[in-house]
């Protein structure tokens, strides 16, 4: 974290994250008020206005909308973030640690697991659940995404079991668990931040691409729209050509911001960790 860019986005994340999490309570207008101003009729952003990121056609605030938008979709990726982590760590170190038959069992099921195409449970939990709600989607992609994480920590600790503090903790009597939790699991701590911030941004990738095709959230199953719902609105009214530039600009761009920084931090930390 001593490169300039780093630094950078890791403040700049930090700022988005903290603006998306507060959502209703700094977003100057409520999430569906209407400025009668600007009906049928989009305003373009401007800074010395009332609506930073212009207006939509029914007269909402983009800027709010985005910040109300930004707090949906952050509590979904850091659910299935926490989730896959949690899983993924126990079932890795498991793995790793046991080795043998265990290890077989698991890492098989993984590669199961990782053989079918994100598209295809996807569209298999859509057609089962018929609406897709932020919790089902983050339930499906946690069950889905906590492979990578499993990977990650097998491979460590499989290094990891064969150092003499293990054989020594082994030796002195000591449970499988305790040495799990208290010898292994620390050393693999920046391997897990890494593989948990990786699927923080995938989280959020594919979270949006299905409510921009509309088969994602809904609007009026959480009150609110998410960031993909407001970059597929923008075309309602008409071919996405066609509607006003920062309808959908304003929001996609923040979420390009918010991903980019992701992936820096997460570049980052890898670095200075390994």
């Amino acid at each position: 974290m001593h490169r300039p860019v780093a630094v950078v986005a890791l403040l700049v994340l930090a700022a988005i994250v903290v603006a998306g999490l507060l959502g209703g309570r700094v977003a100057p207008y409520p999430v569906n008020a209407i400025d009668l101003a600007h009906v049928n009729q989009a305003h373009a952003p401007t800074l010395a206005g009332k609506h930073w990121f212009g207006t939509d056609y029914l007269g909402r605030d983009l800027f709010s909308q985005t910040l109300y938008g930004l707090h949906t979709s952050l509590l979904a990726a850091f659910v299935v973030a926490g989730a896959a982590a949690l899983l993924g760590t126990l079932v890795g170190a498991a793995a790793g640690y046991a080795g043998g038959a265990v290890d077989a069992v698991l890492m098989r099921g993984i590669e199961l697991i990782v053989s079918v195409p994100v598209i295809a449970v996807l569209l298999a939990s859509l057609a089962y659940f018929a609406v897709l709600t932020p919790g089902k989607i983050a339930l499906v992609l946690s069950l889905y995404l906590w492979t990578s994480v499993a990977r990650v920590v097998r491979a460590a600790c499989v290094t990891l079991r064969e150092r003499e503090f293990v054989e020594a903790a082994h030796a002195a009597g000591a449970s499988a668990v305790r040495i799990i939790a208290r010898h292994l699991l620390p050393n693999c701590f920046g391997t897990i931040v890494v593989a948990t911030t990786s699927i923080f941004g995938i989280a959020l990738t594919l979270e949006a691409t299905l409510d921009f095709f509309g088969v994602g959230t809904q609007q009026s199953s959480t009150g609110g729209p998410t960031l993909g719902n407001l970059i597929a609105d923008s075309s309602k009214f008409g071919q996405l050509q066609d509607a006003p530039w920062w309808t959908y600009t304003m929001p996609a761009l923040v979420l390009i911001v918010l991903l980019t920084c992701v992936n820096f931090v997460a570049d980052s930390f890898d670095d200075a960790l390994n």
